[in-house]
């Protein structure tokens, strides 16, 4: 009869502590566990598909095509001082970016990295832009090939922007020692038009960019004007032959 009792207190006590390591493991489990998120490349929450729906963003209603390069360049500003640029494209229609990431890097005759330059910039559906970078310094090494790489991102559903600002006027004076072009942006819109970004490609005859530049007017007025002026250090290396203003407002 004793060792029965004994039997039964060591059962007892063996249940127990099974139970108790039960216990404090599934605690620890869950609290490692990663707290569920809309980028956890996983299906919980509400979410319709991974990531997307519910909580999280709409999911897209078209498979989004990849933005595309149409080319990259340098520009010297002045001995060991260099502006960059990308014209980029984004051929879907109803989805763009709010933060994609990017970084420009300067190469030398040897292959060998000189500089990068890291930032952000948002994409809009259907719409060509411009990723400008100025005043990247290089020493006393010289560029002779630019690379511009784009970093991971999450795509979102976006409207079409219809922007109700055009450039009506420019004043160009490309001969001088210091080249300037003034544009005068116009609002048709009973509204202020807020956060406009302004980038320029000044082309010569074989349609390669010769110079670029880019600035952010804070405010256009409701059916009014403002100006939009830029200014490059030096002479232009060739004539110019073609300017193209890429105008798009921050979402």
């Amino acid at each position: 009869m004793a060792f029965e009792w004994r039997s039964k207190r060591k059962l007892i006590f063996l249940s127990s502590f099974v139970a108790i390591i039960l216990v404090v493991g599934g605690i620890v489990t869950f609290a490692l566990l990663p707290t569920p998120s809309c980028t956890d490349k996983r299906l919980n929450q509400d979410e319709e598909q991974v990531d997307c729906g519910g909580l999280c963003a709409p999911c897209l209603s078209e498979k989004a095509d990849n933005l595309i390069i149409l080319w990259s360049r340098f520009f010297e500003v002045r001995p060991g001082v260099y502006d960059v640029a990308t014209l980029v494209e984004n051929v879907n229609l109803t989805i763009g970016s709010g933060a994609v990431p990017y970084v420009f890097e300067l190469y030398d005759a040897r292959g060998e990295r000189i500089v990068s330059r890291s930032g952000s910039i948002y994409t809009l559906p259907n719409k060509q832009f411009l990723v400008f970078q100025a005043n990247l310094e290089t020493g006393i090494r010289v560029p002779q090939r630019v690379v511009f790489r784009l970093d991971p991102f999450v795509w979102q559903l976006m409207d079409e922007q219809a922007l109700p600002v055009i450039i009506s006027r420019t004043v160009r004076d490309f001969e001088a020692e210091r080249p300037r072009l003034i544009a005068t942006l116009t609002n048709s819109a009973l509204y202020d038009v807020l956060n406009v970004d302004v980038a320029v490609v000044i082309s010569d005859a074989s349609g390669n960019a010769i110079a670029v530049s880019a600035t952010r007017i804070d405010k256009v007025p409701d059916s009014g004007t403002t100006e939009a002026a830029f200014t490059w250090p030096h002479p232009f290396p060739r004539s110019s032959a073609d300017v193209r203003f890429f105008i798009q407002q921050r979402p």
